[in-house]
């Protein structure tokens, strides 16, 4: 007996995922702190104390005064990064403390 919609389980989770806006943000938030590693580095993810992704706004907390404005003249790039990484626009903002 042959069916004609066979789908592996990761693409019935992402569709599923996908479908829901309110599940898809706490998805990503969940996921962002391996983003930011991946992204920015062990050395700044090394200086990172929190992260989070929360309406739209990434909230980092960072150890290092001068690596936090380094980063705030790269707002821009790290939205893009992040945003390629989560394969969304879930960032529009970036907030450090």
């Amino acid at each position: 007996m042959n069916r004609h919609n066979d789908k592996n389980i990761k693409d019935v989770l992402q569709l599923f995922i996908h479908s829901n806006k309110k599940l898809e943000e706490g998805y990503q938030s969940t996921i962002i702190e391996d983003v930011w590693k991946n992204k920015m580095g062990n050395a700044i993810a090394s200086y990172t104390t929190k992260i989070q992704l929360k309406d739209g706004t990434l909230y980092i907390t960072l150890s290092s005064s001068p690596l936090r404005k380094e980063l705030m003249m790269g707002k821009t790039k790290i939205i893009e990064l992040m945003n390629e990484a989560l394969e969304g626009n879930f960032v529009k903002e970036v907030l450090f403390y």
